[in-house]
């Protein structure tokens, strides 16, 4: 039987593997231009700020080398993905959304394309979920670069 942090960084590492035989994880992005807490969202571009935050933090989280800065960080993903009405929200990491939008889940509907990248956006935030409850800071920053890479393909699918 695998144990969890195991199974975390396989599935972490089929990700990113699988992200970057595509060139989306990696080198053949643009770079996300910074996001603070509480920065007001555009007209049509909640979904798109709230995943580049996420993005940002879920990244954050995987090279954080302390445990605590790597949990909260992947902590920030998750709230952006589910916002404050998420079964998962936690308001103690922080919710670096915030004024952004409510929450990816919620805005992500009616979206063009929105159907086809759903299930990568579950995935995203079923690893994160995981991700903060893994008892190794090698798991949560397996789990870390696997939401950023699924996060990824949920904004280019969103093109």
């Amino acid at each position: 039987m695998m144990r969890a942090p195991a199974l975390l960084l396989a599935v972490g590492l089929v990700i990113w593997a699988a992200a970057a035989a595509q060139g989306q994880y990696g080198g053949g992005t643009e770079p996300s231009p910074p996001t603070q807490p509480g920065q007001p969202a555009q007209a049509g571009g909640k979904v798109e700020t709230q995943l580049r935050t996420a993005i940002d933090h879920a990244k954050n989280a995987a090279g954080s080398q302390a445990m605590a800065a790597a949990v909260s960080h992947l902590g920030h993903a998750l709230n952006c993905i589910e916002g404050t009405r998420g079964r998962n929200f936690n308001a103690s990491w922080g919710h670096v959304c915030q004024g952004q939008g409510d929450g990816i889940y919620t805005d992500i509907r009616g979206q063009r394309n929105a159907e086809s990248v759903m299930v990568v956006l579950e995935s995203a935030d079923g690893l994160a979920l995981a991700g903060v409850k893994a008892g190794h800071l090698a798991a949560v920053q397996n789990a870390a670069r696997g939401v950023a890479a699924l996060l990824q393909i949920v904004r280019d699918g969103l093109r």
